[in-house]
């Protein structure tokens, strides 16, 4: 894959930095893969920074369809409901989510708090971390921050599960080896965060997503990244809950 070797930062302004400013509620029956909800609905948080929110479209939609396709009774909590630019691409999904143009984990964790009060969701569904291995800050730091997020999703959800992305490369090769770093450390702080009544699970979005293709601007993605984005999700909260069921 070509990727650019010139200055990331100006890549960066224009695309990331546009800032122009539970325990599982259900009960599922399993049948081949389709899994269906017998009770309340299953409450979703879609965290994360533009790639979770999207100028009008993200994976958000296609990830709703999906699991309404799969026949499962989810809700999409959170305090936003729109893409950056004021708007969403279609009316015909659940729009709430908790992706903020722009934002770092450190910005995330100051107002985590505040948000899982308000959302109280069983899974969340944490895409983070691009704006800080652009912005170039400590690798460590942000895994840790990271980590701090989860803690304080389980001091209001002592049972919330956290299915954690190892986020999608840019179109820049410095900082996609600094992304690479980044989700090593991801992976080691699922593992020792996981538990049996609040799992924390790494998902891949990395392998396979490419930021010349996937993406309108080597960082945010287009129709078919979304897209991608979307399949691992679903693959993921599919092979959580059927591993649930089973223990």
């Amino acid at each position: 894959m070509r990727l650019i070797v010139g200055g990331f930062s100006e890549l960066f302004a224009r695309a990331a930095g546009r800032v122009l400013p539970g325990a599982i509620c259900l009960m599922f029956l399993m049948s081949g893969d389709r899994v269906v909800a017998e009770q309340t609905p299953l409450r979703i948080m879609l965290l994360g920074d533009s790639i979770t929110q999207g100028d009008t479209s993200s994976y958000r939609r296609p990830l709703w369809i999906a699991l309404g396709e799969a026949g499962m009774s989810v809700d999409f909590v959170g305090s936003m409901s729109r893409g950056y630019s004021g708007g969403n691409d279609a009316n015909d999904y659940d729009a709430d989510h908790e992706g903020h143009w722009g934002w770092r984990a450190d910005q995330v964790l100051e107002r985590i708090d505040q948000w899982a009060v308000q959302a109280s969701p069983d899974i969340v569904l944490m895409h983070l971390g691009t704006n800080d291995v652009g912005g170039g800050q400590d690798i460590d730091e942000t895994v840790d921050e990271i980590d701090q997020i989860i803690e304080r999703l389980r001091a209001h959800n002592p049972r919330v599960h956290v299915l954690l992305a190892a986020i999608i490369p840019v179109a820049h090769y410095a900082a996609t080896i600094r992304i690479e770093r980044f989700n090593a450390g991801l992976a080691e702080l699922a593992k020792a965060q996981d538990t049996s009544t609040s799992r924390v699970i790494l998902v891949d979005h990395f392998t396979g997503f490419d930021a010349l293709q996937d993406t309108y601007d080597g960082i945010h993605p287009n129709d078919g990244g979304n897209e991608k984005m979307a399949n691992r999700w679903f693959i993921g909260i599919q092979s959580f809950l059927k591993s649930s069921t089973q223990n």
